[in-house]
């Protein structure tokens, strides 16, 4: 199961071709975050590489704790949040004019 972001598709694929490269019969499924953390939880699913620890599924990840076993970050520096290109003559995104 997964997240369907472009980080969670893009993991949940790499992770499908070397587990059926090592002979698993593998099936992934997009899901809302909810629904991940409570089908792993019980049972209904295997793994996910899709959390954003502590922030993004904190709370939903807490609701599970203890449920699952953690094996710890996919990769850690990460940041989430809007950004604006260079090309652009503005400075930040409170720069933009609203449409009307």
């Amino acid at each position: 199961m997964f997240t369907p972001w472009d980080d969670g598709t893009f993991s949940a694929n790499v992770a499908k071709i070397v587990l059926e490269q090592q002979g698993f019969n593998v099936s992934i499924t997009p899901v809302d975050p909810a629904v991940l953390f409570k089908s792993i939880a019980t049972s209904d699913a295997d793994a996910t590489l899709s959390p954003w620890l502590p922030a993004t599924h904190g709370e939903i990840y807490a609701q599970y704790e203890g449920e699952y076993e953690n094996l710890g970050p996919k990769f850690t520096g990460a940041r989430i949040g809007l950004a604006v290109p260079v090309y652009m003559d503005i400075d930040s995104i409170e720069d933009l004019e609203p449409k009307k």
